[in-house]
């Protein structure tokens, strides 16, 4: 171990760096990512702690605003740039960006994110760069109240010990005891005070190490080492968020952490001195300006690639270069004495940036989920609305909607004809928020189908909603449509046991098109199970959406006008009955003497 360093700790940086990184990039892969964060409150914990016994109890309060301009400086330049960024191509979230920045250079984005209803896992489709920054703001909370119990108690390492562990079990059971009582869990993965006991338990772990039970040699803690780092790579992968984090998951996961920590706090065994290999090394040294680049330069590539062709794996390893540039520059910028001119020019720009564009730019109201148009959970068939505009177009033209779709898509075109016959077509659709959207236009084309919608719905609660309705009492020939996937992938195993309860119905999988990682592999579910059944049928709305960014609102998933005209006639035109063939008297006459020529042969050879 170095003066100023556990080099150990650097690799574990990495580690924790990428888990965080991949989860933004692969949230249905690396479901367990987010756990990176707290292994960033445990280390700074544990080296706080250590710097604290090594260094004594020296002017706790001007250590913190040391802290804080080391870090602002690089984080108030990816503001600047990001919000310049978002001025000028992304002008609808210029003020939510703007806000989240401003709040995240003053150390108060958690909550600024809980006020205004922000949630780390279901930001699908918004442009929202610091999100990320929570945590930031959350660790310079930490650092004050550090520095606070320092000012108090750091003279009496008793005294510093049990007030660090009162307010870490307050933390703890804050977290489980509010959960019940949340209708969103933002509030208790956001707020300081729910999060504080990983910090804490850090802070304990480095007492421990520097002068309790665990400082002594860890020489023989090797395979130690290997199975903590192991089972953190496993949770990175399978530790979905759920009730289980909020109800003791967090809790081992920091113990777990703190473990790993203090068994290579002295680098003196192999496997913490394999942890400081170059690879980790410089990614653990560029850990901070890393995180702060990664998720702005992720949602800028997602937008610009959002109705590309180009699969998400693509779009990802273009965005890793530049990336690693931008860290990179951060980096090698804030250790020369410019950083102060730096420092000075962003803020100046940040603040013309933030006047001019809170004066020019007025934000578009119409650029976001149609509130008039969202449905209940239920939409039953037999809408008066729906059924006066389809009589109408039956009688005589066509409706405004359907006239322009089959303008421009021939091959979605209805006839007169056709909407007679979907008038009399019972069914059911289930989706998630664009189906909610859709939904009185996707009923003035199939007014006797049951149209079932809802933001955030997955694939995993179809098969509840499906079972809630008598399919005994629908027609045979009744279709089944799900338009899912938008929120999240899904195991294919679920898809399999949704459409054997269809029992015998013509089944339409909607896919999907999104910015998301999962769309690829969504997709690809419903193609398979489509050619694997000919009683399962694939829309494809993505070939359609594709090619026609202008028809969706700013998230690249719902569409607007006319977009939402074309996705219900999509709907209507793949479910359409096919039109039944009957054998006129024309057709028997012609045949007839074929069957004549057919036996007068019989004869002759007989």
């Amino acid at each position: 171990m170095t003066k100023n360093e556990i080099r150990g700790f650097t690799g574990i940086r990495a580690i924790a760096l990428w888990g965080v990184i991949l989860y933004h990039l692969y949230p249905h892969i690396i479901k367990g990512g987010y756990l990176g964060v707290v292994i960033f409150f445990c280390l700074s914990g544990y080296l706080l702690m250590y710097q604290h016994l090594s260094r004594g109890n020296r002017e706790p309060l001007h250590k913190f605003a040391k802290q804080y301009k080391k870090l602002t400086p690089p984080l108030l330049l990816t503001v600047t740039l990001t919000v310049l960024i978002s001025a000028i191509f992304f002008s609808p979230d210029f003020r939510d960006v703007l806000a989240s920045g401003v709040a995240a250079i003053f150390g108060v984005n958690n909550w600024q994110q809980i006020l205004r209803g922000f949630s780390y896992f279901d930001l699908h489709g918004k442009f929202l760069p610091f999100t990320h920054f929570w945590a930031l703001s959350a660790q310079l909370q930490f650092y004050l109240i550090w520095a606070i119990l320092r000012k108090l108690f750091g003279d009496e390492p008793v005294k510093f010990a049990v007030s660090l562990a009162v307010l870490g079990a307050i933390s703890l059971v804050l977290m489980p005891a509010m959960t019940p009582f949340a209708d969103d869990t933002t509030r208790i993965y956001y707020g300081t005070d729910t999060r504080f006991f990983s910090f804490a338990i850090g802070a304990l772990f480095g007492m421990a190490s520097y002068q309790g039970s665990l400082n002594k040699p860890q020489t023989d803690k090797s395979l130690h080492v290997v199975a903590l780092l192991a089972v953190v790579l496993v949770a990175f992968v399978v530790f979905r968020e759920g009730a289980f984090l909020y109800y003791g998951g967090m809790l081992l996961f920091t113990i777990l952490t703190c473990l790993l920590l203090a068994f290579t706090a002295k680098d003196d065994n192999a496997a913490a001195r394999a942890l400081d290999n170059p690879v980790l090394r410089y990614f653990g040294l560029r850990s901070y300006e890393l995180y702060l680049w990664q998720y702005p330069v992720m949602l800028v590539f997602q937008q610009i690639f959002s109705h590309s062709t180009l699969s998400y794996h693509t779009v990802v390893l273009l965005q890793l270069p530049v990336l690693l540039l931008f860290a990179e520059a951060t980096y090698r910028l804030f250790r020369y004495d410019a950083k102060d001119v730096l420092t000075r020019a962003a803020t100046v720009c940040l603040l013309a940036v933030g006047i001019i564009g809170l004066i020019a730019i007025e934000p578009e109201a119409g650029d976001a989920l149609p509130e008039d148009t969202a449905q209940s959970e239920d939409t039953l068939p037999g809408e008066d609305a729906a059924e006066e505009t389809l009589e109408e177009g039956v009688a005589g033209e066509l409706p405004e909607g359907v006239r322009a779709v089959n303008e421009e898509w021939p091959e979605l075109a209805l006839s007169t004809k056709d909407l007679e016959r979907l008038k009399d077509l019972d069914g059911i659709m289930i989706g998630d928020s664009i189906t909610e959207m859709t939904a009185p236009n996707v009923q003035e084309l199939l007014p006797k189908f049951i149209v079932n919608g809802k933001k955030n719905r997955q694939m995993v609660h179809a098969k509840e909603i499906l079972s809630s309705y008598d399919l005994t009492a629908l027609p045979a020939e009744a279709p089944i449509v799900f338009q899912l996937g938008t929120n999240s992938d899904f195991n294919s195993k679920v898809l399999d046991e949704l459409l054997a309860m269809c029992d015998g119905h013509e089944v339409y999988l909607m896919n999907t098109s999104i910015p998301d990682p999962w769309e690829d592999s969504v997709n690809e579910k419903f193609k398979d199970a489509a050619a694997a059944s000919p009683h399962v049928h694939l829309i494809d709305w993505y070939g359609i959406a594709k090619q026609h960014e202008e028809l969706f609102i700013a998230d690249h998933t719902h569409p607007k006008d006319l977009g939402i005209d074309l996705f219900a006639q999509t709907v209507a035109k793949h479910v359409l009955p096919k039109e039944k063939k009957t054998k006129s008297k024309t057709d028997k006459i012609e045949k007839a003497p074929h069957k004549a020529a057919k036996a007068s042969r019989s004869e002759k050879q007989s």
